[in-house]
């Protein structure tokens, strides 16, 4: 399974769906063997920033992407401070860099695999398993 979402991970997903931004959303675009990076990035942010507005949870360049303001920036209609800004981009940042060592399918020890068409930060085992798309033009 490649995203986190109500059947496999409901706990995490009812707590997301506190801070994201208009509309519930029900998936986090990341596999599974990031789930404890999700969840310990949330649990970090809402733990200094309460009403943090979540803007999107996926994968880029083989590493999470946790995208998120301070607060709702529609309801408070005031800028975040650059010191708000630079706190949450660390906490965030902390996660992105353990997401190059983590595996996103199995959550083992890994390494971000820049050699492939699509980056993805993999064990040995599933950088085996998940065979790399053909680059495009490439029959």
């Amino acid at each position: 399974m490649w995203t986190l979402d109500p059947v496999n991970s409901p706990l995490l997903i009812r707590a997301l769906s506190q801070h994201w931004r208009g509309v519930s959303a029900d998936i986090a675009w990341v596999g599974e063997g990031w789930r404890a990076l999700v969840e310990q990035c949330h649990s970090d942010i809402a733990q200094r920033f309460p009403d943090y507005e979540l803007l999107n949870i996926k994968q880029k360049h083989g590493v999470l992407a946790f995208q998120a303001n301070p607060r709702p920036c529609i309801k408070s209609g005031e800028a975040f401070t650059a010191h708000e800004v630079f706190e949450l981009d660390a906490i965030v940042g902390k996660y992105v860099e353990l997401s190059t060592r983590v595996c996103e399918f199995c959550g083992r020890r890994a390494k971000l695999r820049e050699g492939r068409t699509l980056e993805l930060t993999l064990c040995d085992t599933c950088e085996v398993r998940f065979d790399d798309p053909p680059q495009p033009g490439t029959d």
